[in-house]
């Protein structure tokens, strides 16, 4: 007896007859290897996907108001996001960050406004066609009197003169404007009101593909990419005021009407109605129909009944092949007329509506190609804009400026009885230009904003007759197609660890921590524009003037001049190393002077150690004097005979008000001394002795009293020491002395772990926090190495110290005028807003050795990016830590070239050498490529370094994959080495050379992995092991793909190949081959889904390692490999991003101060060496970072997650499930109710780091678990992390719901800490 059964053979199921004995004895042996070991199963795990850089891809700018009328302000739109910038008033035409909104959860598909703007002027003027000017009789700063109405006290009672009107890929049309939140006077913040309505219809084409508003802001159409489009009739701005008065929602929607058209809808637009008739409302159609485009023109009164308008036919005119699918039709304000742009022709149309359209072709001025082009046809028109000219000026002609996607711009003004009376030509500016093109409203002349995909966008001043003029920059640094990460064990030291069994050892029980950050760079950009880009994120503060003085300075002190009239300038007092100095700054820091001795009632002839100006005296303390300055005279008072020591050093001084304290150092002890200051008179009030080295003062206020922080060093370890400073009866206290210790009584981290008992390093700063939001004592201590910390004091504890989690973030000083400036290391930071108040706080003098730079600070945190322009295309980048520098391959005027850089200072260090055999010997000459690169025909495609240790020979070489037009490969072995400078002032140079080259002509090559022998490369559909025998290449194992290689990478000595189509194979190269597989590597698993594959990254330790897999369609797969071969790999989460992976990462990349605190807890998984962060480069230009959860930690954030998802104050867009009902937790009948996390389906099991980070800044937990039921299960998921048994501190009501909260927050900081 036999049966039929399928079985797979060589890849291929095939059908085979199998007798009764052979399926027994298959059975039987089956139940045999059962019986033996049970299958590994796979971890649970969750993952934590979070944006830490945004794309820079701006879609459009749009001058809109949304603030009042008082604001100059601009939207700038890309794909997930809206900023709102003001431009500066004046002479200052900077854009400036104000308000940012980035929780639609949807992509944004179009924008248009709604309303007409009301800009001020000096002269008063309104007009009829809805754009107002008007005076600007007073400039308040505390209150927006634009956004009240006459009667009413609340600020937000009168809305803006504009909305921005939104349509989002899910269906959703939104309306927004901004309202002064709660503040005080001096931190207005702003936040959005959104009126979210749903397009009708759940079958609609891409709803929102075209969007147009008619010029009176009637009417509203949305267009579907074909056969249909919608029409709003929108309330007026006044009927909005009404409703808004009256507190309700915004209900903008009069009514709506849907039409359909035959064939694709090409444009549509509104036109202008005639001059005087402004009930006219004119709607354009381009429609596109098999071999025929037609141009449909509808005109109707807007007081009649929109439904009935749309009821008539729909036929147009037929238009020439000419204009059959112009680039851009622009609506112009005379003569109900248009611009139609093609690829060719530039015409207008006008008087539409008497009959079949006219064209009339005009000449556009300069129309050849600019550097930035890209391509082999003509450059095509991408943008247009239209200036704000005085109301009158539209009567009779309008202005238009078109820009090209090369960066040129044509300036055209069209009158009401001709067609163009001018064509002019702007020039072109160094940026690429896409639909981002506006024309912003100034008083003293035009200012453009440009941007594009491709590359840095830009603001220009248009002055009359003069050429465009730069006045700022929009950083963008899309496309990006490569990152990599400075990973150099020379920043680097080894710590000792006995017991951490999540540490990667190097040797025994040792692991890796950074002494300085790694760093960041990309490919960015195309063609002339492009660099590589390095990746900082902070708080950027523009350099304005930048000095640079005769020796460094230690710090800086910004005083009044009692001499002269406050409008004439201030003092900037600095303490040299063994002097001081003082220079005069004019008001509007435009001039410098310095002042001489005798000029001055300063001491100069010693360092100053602390000064302070008060409402009438200034106070200087130097080593030797304590000087008071006032208006009408000074005194000087020697230290020595205040303190009656003549043998005391006084190191360092701290001054507030009345109260000085000294650190003396005498008789090898150091002493706190403390002096009262009255009358010009210093006496000593207090003397405190101090076991150690004092290494900073501070004099600071700590809840109602006065108390001096000092930093001690005693041995290796550093003291918090805080000594009372009040009353006379609060300086007889005992000082409190704090040990401070990475342990778990200070900080979050493992108490029990040795590794974390390390002391801080020396204290060299102290600064009291004022106004924290949790009204807790805060206090940030720096230290000599470079740590930054945050320590939260118990008032109830008086000795209990606990490292806080408040945000500290980074400061780059930056210098527009040089993209490529690296960030000084700044030693001292002197704000200016006492002494210049119109700069506000965000003026500072910041000082770096001899330099001098006064900066403005710009605020919130952003990316702050560095540029290294490469003068070309760059396509792949790595990090060579052998000689410290980054390789990157560039394609210039299409040659494919290789350089080394700098990643300090970004200079080229490239010096390419061409290597031959002369009688036995070696002769290198200088070339401007090495061989096998400068051919055009050639384009770069893997990038990777090459450690080879084989054979006696050990190599560290470069090894480029390139592939040729005639569907060719060719691989490059790279070896380079730094040169030796004849002279030490030299800069240094890398000389590089092909040391090995194999031409492949079996196919392109896909992809390039390398271990200590051999390479490894995917030609066609095959993976080939290379060697090297006798100088030449020899191919040792093979393995068929079910397709292209996208990436390669060794793990554990398995190769691990990720194909374009089928996923991950794990292969197994090392062992040696049977006779029935020849030459053939062994696979050991395969995924049996199909899944495309971009890039990947190994994630975790065995044996619960995870392999990261990126696809092309925004997807993260992760992936768990058995330990028993020949099983399929298992599928353990799945996560959905709003940009494809391009390129993982893995460094560390936080700052000093952050690093401590990036040790597994709370239920992170490690995922490589610790203190490391795995990141992920998009297309785009923004930077994912990814965290692995265990199932608590999972549990705890996808429960925050869910309730999140239903609030409004959190995702105000997102129209979900309504999870209101789930007051009960539990599955029991497998129904999801509430917002418990499921396991299933895999998608579940991500995290986004998004919508909890918006959690976090609105301080919205306590509301999101207000219902008991949700507490309650809060503190269940809280229990397992609980670390610090923070839960079992008992409360009384109402608060013993605190230490949850409390709990919670501290989890969500630890997993939101910045990263870069």
């Amino acid at each position: 007896m036999s049966l039929q059964t399928f079985v797979l053979e060589n890849d291929e199921w095939v059908s085979r007859m199998v007798t009764a004995d052979e399926l027994m004895r298959e059975s039987g042996s089956s139940s045999r290897k059962a019986g033996r070991s049970a299958p590994s199963k796979p971890p649970t795990c969750g993952v934590l996907t979070r944006t830490i850089v945004d794309s820079p891809v701006i879609r459009w700018v749009l001058p809109v108001q949304l603030r009042s009328s008082r604001y100059n302000d601009v939207a700038l739109i890309s794909d997930h996001s809206v900023q709102i910038c003001e431009l500066g008033r004046g002479r200052d035409r900077q854009l400036q960050d104000i308000v940012k909104k980035d929780d639609f959860g949807s992509r944004i598909r179009n924008a248009v406004v709604m309303g007409s703007p009301q800009y001020s002027r000096k002269a008063s003027e309104s007009t009829e066609d809805g754009i107002h000017v008007k005076s600007e009789d007073s400039d308040t700063k505390v209150l927006d009197l634009g956004t009240t109405a006459p009667g009413h006290r609340d600020v937000n009672s009168l809305l803006p003169p504009q909305l921005l009107i939104l349509v989002l890929e899910r269906g959703d049309l939104v309306f927004l404007f901004l309202q002064q939140g709660k503040g005080d006077s001096d931190s207005c913040s702003w936040e959005w009101v959104p009126s979210t309505h749903k397009v009708p219809g759940q079958r609609l084409v891409y709803p929102g593909f075209h969007m147009a508003i008619d010029p009176s802001s009637t009417f509203l159409s949305l267009a579907c990419a074909e056969n249909l489009f919608i029409v709003y009739q929108l309330e007026s701005m006044e009927a909005l005021q009404a409703q808004y008065l009256q507190g309700g929602p915004l209900e903008p929607i009069k009514k709506r009407v849907a039409r359909s058209v035959k064939g694709i809808i090409h444009k549509i637009e509104f036109l202008h109605p005639t001059h005087g008739n402004e009930i006219q409302v004119i709607l354009l159609i381009i429609m596109i129909q098999p071999e025929v485009s037609k141009l449909a023109v509808l005109e109707w009164d807007n007081r009649s009944d929109i439904n009935q308008v749309f009821q008539q036919d729909i036929k147009g005119y037929r238009l020439d092949d000419d204009y059959r699918m112009p680039l851009l039709v622009v609506p112009l304000k005379v003569r109900n007329a248009f611009l139609v742009i093609t690829e060719r022709i530039t015409a207008t149309c006008s008087d539409i509506l008497s009959g079949p359209p006219v064209f009339v072709q005009f000449a556009l001025a300069n129309r050849e190609d600019t550097p930035l082009h890209h391509g082999t046809r003509e450059p095509l028109w991408t943008a247009w804009t239209r200036p704000i000219r005085h109301p009158p000026y539209h009567d009779r002609k309008d202005v238009i400026y078109l820009a090209r996607e090369d960066g040129l711009i044509n300036f055209l003004e069209c009158g009401d009885e001709s067609e163009i009376d001018t064509s002019v030509s702007m020039g072109s500016v160094d940026c690429n230009i896409d639909t981002a093109f506006a024309s912003l409203f100034h008083l003293f002349a035009d200012v453009l904003v440009t941007g594009g995909d491709s590359g840095p966008g830009a603001v220009w001043n248009v002055e009359a007759r003069q050429s465009l003029q730069r006045i700022g920059s929009i950083p963008n640094w899309s496309p990006t197609v490569d990152f990599t990460v400075t990973n150099d064990l020379t920043s680097r030291v080894v710590e000792e660890y006995s017991t951490d069994s999540s540490t990667i050892p190097l040797s025994n029980n040792r692991s890796v921590v950074p002494l300085r950050p790694d760093k960041v760079f990309a490919c960015s950009g195309r063609g002339i524009t492009g660099a590589i880009t390095e990746f900082r994120y902070g708080i950027q503060a523009r350099i304005g003037l930048d000095l640079t003085y005769s020796s460094n300075i230690k710090h800086s002190w910004a005083v009044s001049d009692f001499n002269e009239a406050s409008e004439d300038g201030f003092y900037l007092l600095l303490a040299l190393p063994n002097s001081s100095s003082v220079l005069h700054l004019s008001r509007d820091l435009s001039e410098v002077s310095e002042k001489d001795h005798d000029a001055v009632p300063y001491d100069l002839t010693s360092t100053t150690l602390a000064a302070q100006e008060t409402s009438n005296e200034i106070v200087q303390v130097t080593t030797n004097y304590v000087t008071v300055v006032t208006p009408s005279g000074y005194s000087q008072n020697l230290l020595s005979e205040v303190i009656n020591d003549y043998t005391a050093v006084v190191n360092d001084a701290a001054v507030h008000e009345s109260a000085i304290s000294l650190a003396v150092y005498s008789g090898s002890t150091f002493k706190i001394v403390l002096l009262s200051l009255h009358d010009s008179k210093v006496s000593v009030r207090h003397v405190f002795d101090v076991e150690g080295e004092i290494t900073c003062l501070a004099i600071e206020k700590l809840g109602d009293d006065f108390v001096v922080l000092a930093g001690i060093r005693q041995g290796e370890e550093s003291v918090l020491g805080i000594y009372p400073a009040g009353s006379e009866q609060q300086i007889s206290a005992t000082p409190i002395l704090l040990k401070l210790h990475l342990t778990g009584a200070i900080g979050s981290l493992d108490a029990s772990n040795p590794a974390d008992n390390d002391t801080f390093g020396a204290l060299t700063s102290l600064v009291h926090l004022q106004g924290t939001s949790s009204g807790k004592q805060i206090i940030i201590a720096g230290t000599r190495n470079g740590d930054v910390f945050t320590i939260r004091l118990d008032p109830t504890q008086p000795e209990l110290a606990i490292l806080a989690d408040e945000e500290i973030q980074r400061v780059w000083p930056t210098d527009g005028d040089r993209p490529t400036m690296s960030c000084p290391p700044i030693n001292s930071v002197t704000p200016l807003h006492k002494i210049l108040p119109e700069y506000e706080n965000s003026t500072m003098v910041m000082i770096a050795g001899p330099r001098i730079m006064v900066t403005d600070l710009q605020r919130p945190p952003k990316p702050v990016p560095r540029y290294f322009p490469v003068g070309g295309t760059p396509v792949k980048i790595l990090y060579y830590p052998r000689l410290e520098a980054l390789v990157t391959v560039a394609s210039k005027d299409g040659l494919p070239s290789l350089h080394f850089l700098d990643p300090v200072s970004g200079f080229d260090l490239s010096k390419p050498f061409e290597r031959k055999k002369v009688s036995g010997s070696y002769e290198y000459h200088d070339v401007d490529y090495i061989a096998g690169l400068g051919n055009p025909d050639a384009r770069a495609i893997s990038l990777t370094t090459w450690t080879y240790r084989a054979g006696g020979i050990r190599g560290d070489w470069i090894v480029l994959a390139m592939r040729r037009k005639e569907n060719e490969g060719l691989l490059l072995i790279i070896s380079a080495e730094s040169e030796i400078a004849s002279r030490p002032d030299m800069p240094r140079r890398i000389r590089f050379w092909t040391k090995f080259d194999r031409k492949i002509r079996d196919g392109p090559i896909w992809s390039v992995a390398t271990d200590e022998s051999g390479v490894f490369l995917c030609v066609g559909n095959h993976v080939e092991y290379h060697i090297i025998e006798d100088n030449r290449f020899k191919i040792v194992r093979l393995h068929e793909l079910p397709s292209p290689a996208s990436w390669m990478q060794v793990v554990n000595k398995r190769l691990h190949v990720f194909t374009t189509k089928h996923s991950l194979v794990v292969l197994d190269y090392q062992s040696a081959p049977s006779s029935e597989s020849g030459e053939q590597m062994i696979r050991l698993h395969t995924d049996d889904t199909c899944r495309n594959s971009l890039h990947a990254i190994e994630a975790g330790t065995p044996p619960n390692a995870i392999t990261m897999l990126s696809d092309p369609m925004c997807g993260i797969h992760g992936l768990w490999t058995p330990p028993e071969a020949e099983r399929p790999l298992k599928l353990v989460f799945q996560a959905e991003l709003q940009s494809s992976i391009r390129r993982f990462a893995r460094g560390h990349t936080r700052a000093l101060w952050g690093s401590h605190k990036n040790r597994p807890r709370f239920g992170c998984i490690k995922s490589g060496p610790v203190g490391s962060d795995i990141l992920g480069l998009t297309i785009d230009g923004s930077i994912q970072h990814f965290s692995l959860l265990n199932e608590d930690a999972w549990r705890l954030l996808r429960f925050i997650q869910n309730l999140a998802l239903t609030s409004p104050t959190i995702c105000p867009h997102l129209s979900l499930l309504n999870l209101s009902r789930g007051d009960d937790y539990d599955y029991g009948d497998g129904e999801s109710l509430g917002p418990e996390p499921r396991l299933s389906p895999k998608a579940n099991m991500q995290v986004d780091g998004d919508i909890l980070q918006r959690c976090v800044e609105r301080r919205a937990l306590g509301a999101l678990v207000a219902k008991p039921q949700f507490m309650r299960r809060l503190r269940e998921l809280l229990e397992p992390l609980d670390e610090e048994k923070a839960l079992l501190v008992r409360r009384e009501p109402p608060y013993q719901d605190m230490p949850c909260i409390e709990l919670a927050y501290r989890i969500l900081a630890y997993y939101l800490a910045p990263v870069l």
